[in-house]
């Protein structure tokens, strides 16, 4: 027990060759090593537990060790090397950023700096975490930064990249840690458990994995947790209650309940999983990657982009086979929507139940597609060899040109033309089919067209405020209060709008075409044109002076010529 030391440090790599998921930062410092080609400052940058601080302790060990072999890796038995893997060397020195971020703090390293070595070549100095120092901390770092003594090696590590100043960035050669692969994980988490004679389920350490978000210190002290929790055999369901996600056979059954269409089914078993304490927002973020992992599936090219096991890999093929496209694109937008709406809604178990039965309803199956087409050229085998008969002159377009008889004399109408229509109908009653009835229509040598309706200003006026109501209903408020207020003449069928300034001109000039299609279509007249003015002229951009402001007020009020007689007032300019 009180030799206990946590799986983060006791398998924390010791070597390049070691490291997991960095290879592209691991082969560049292997290189400057074998090359002797040694920056004065390297910074590192990336998210937590992905290995900064421990390739700048193996880099700094490295640099040092008297015997590198042929791939830039240490003997790991040298002095030099010994003393670093006991925590004896002097050679490194660490500096938490954090809480000692001040300039005396850095005055300090500074004075340090200056020393050599007792044992090798190079004293490596890594400041964890850089970007908490001050501003004037920073400052006082530049000159020794980049002007360093030969013996000495800054090694700066960050999460935050982008609140370090330029100067200092513009000093350091940058490396970009990246985000470690959940494949490399469960991997290292594998010979973690083989090492420690732990039982396990490969389902059970992907789980470990994804929870680690990329951070393998994460993963690491998730499966210590896990261990102690189980012990010593890791499964699947376990480490899933334990770490309180939810089970991936929830998804399945509910994607197979949309393809069924099994509403009820449905309601309950997200009731159940309310029930055992599951949050609403975080079910629909993973059934909303289940079924992004669906749409990938359905590609051979495209199945390496899912981060499970290979057992999951095969569901995940299987059940895309069930659904199509169309289906999965259609829930995808439906519960990114929903997503975005969840954090305003008052009653979000509400919204997450109507998102369900809205994605329960969508065409789901490639079977119910294909009924549907069959029902499609069923009906439009059935109109198109079938007539209707109605005395009502249908509205419709005729695709086929009949021929037509003209009668001899000028004044004759047209022979009577049996036209196929859209509203055909079998109307099947008691087994039996009703006949079809033709529709008859009369056509005259020459068709009237609709005359325009005559327009008065009261009914413009009248159109434009029952628009403006609607344009308020449907929150274009700004819109509704330009045409509330502007003044409305009519003459030579032009209707003229005279509004208060350019940006509500702007505004209408945007949806003219749209605004006076609208206009002639409740007005009865297509002749009708529309004019948009400002009654702004150009002389009230001028700066008026006190005296021409009180003359056009005196104007419009001859009273405030007798209150300035009065009480003999002054106009001040």
């Amino acid at each position: 027990m009180e030799n206990f030391i946590v799986s983060a440090r006791k398998y924390r790599p010791q070597l390049f060759n070691t490291v997991v998921g960095q290879g592209h930062i691991t082969n560049t410092l292997k290189n400057a090593i074998i090359n002797k080609q040694l920056a004065q400052a390297y910074l590192f940058c990336g998210p937590r537990g992905v290995g900064k601080t421990t390739c700048a302790r193996i880099f700094a060990k490295t640099i040092n060790c008297f015997n590198i072999n042929a791939n830039g890796e240490a003997c790991d038995k040298c002095d030099s090397c010994v003393s670093f893997n006991s925590g004896a060397s002097l050679n490194v020195y660490e500096l938490d950023a954090a809480s000692n971020n001040s300039v005396e703090d850095i005055r300090n390293l500074v004075d340090q700096v200056r020393f050599a070595p007792q044992l090798g070549e190079y004293k490596v100095y890594i400041i964890d975490e850089v970007h908490m120092l001050s501003t004037a901390a920073f400052n006082a770092f530049l000159k020794t930064l980049e002007e360093p003594p030969k013996h000495a090696k800054f090694i700066l590590a960050t999460t935050e990249k982008h609140k370090i100043i330029p100067t200092i960035l513009s000093r350091c050669q940058v490396f970009n840690f990246n985000r470690i692969k959940t494949e490399d994980i469960s991997s290292h988490l594998a010979f973690m458990a083989k090492e420690e004679h732990v039982s396990y389920e490969p389902e059970a350490l992907h789980i470990i994995a994804q929870k680690a978000d990329g951070g393998l210190r994460d993963a690491c002290s998730i499966f210590d947790q896990m261990v102690a929790f189980t012990g010593n055999h890791l499964t699947y369901k376990q480490v899933v209650e334990n770490l309180n996600v939810l089970d991936y056979d929830y998804y399945f059954k509910i994607t197979d309940s949309f393809l069924a269409q099994q509403l009820p089914e449905i309601m309950l078993t997200f009731d159940d999983i309310l029930k055992k304490g599951f949050d609403g927002h975080n079910f629909l973020i993973g059934l909303g990657e289940h079924l992004r992992n669906l749409l990938v599936s359905k590609d051979p090219q495209t199945i390496s982009l899912i981060e499970v096991s290979e057992a999951l890999k095969q569901r995940y093929v299987e059940q895309s086979q069930k659904c199509n496209v169309t289906f999965l694109l259609r829930s995808l937008a439906l519960i990114s929507k929903t997503d975005v709406n969840y954090k305003s809604a008052k009653n979000q178990r509400l919204l997450v139940e109507m998102t369900l039965m809205q994605l329960t309803f969508l065409t789901a199956s490639p079977d119910a597609e294909k009924k549907n087409d069959e029902l499609e050229s069923a009906f439009e085998k059935t109109t198109g060899t079938e007539t209707v008969s109605s005395t009502i002159k249908p509205t419709l377009s005729v695709n086929q040109n009949p021929e037509i008889k003209l009668a001899s004399k000028p004044s004759v109408s047209f022979e009577q033309l049996k036209i196929k229509s859209a509203f055909s109908l079998n109307e099947t009653k008691n087994g039996q089919t009703n006949k079809p009835i033709e529709a008859v229509i009369s056509i005259t040598e020459e068709t009237p067209k609709e005359a325009n309706k005559e327009v008065t200003i009261e009914d413009i006026k009248t159109v434009i405020a029952n628009y403006a109501a609607v344009k308020q209903q449907s929150g274009a408020k700004q819109l509704a209060v330009t045409l509330t207020t502007a003044q409305i003449t009519f003459s030579n069928k032009t209707i003229s709008l005279k509004i208060n300034n350019e940006t509500q001109k702007e505004q209408l000039m945007d949806i003219r075409q749209q605004f006076l299609d609208e206009i002639r279509k409740l007005l009865g007249n297509n002749l009708i044109s529309l004019e948009i003015e400002t009654t702004i002229s150009q002389s009230q951009g001028k700066a008026f002076k006190p005296i021409d402001i009180f003359k056009n007020m005196a104007e419009k009020n001859p009273a405030l010529l007798e209150l300035k007689k009065r009480f003999d007032l002054e106009i001040d300019y």
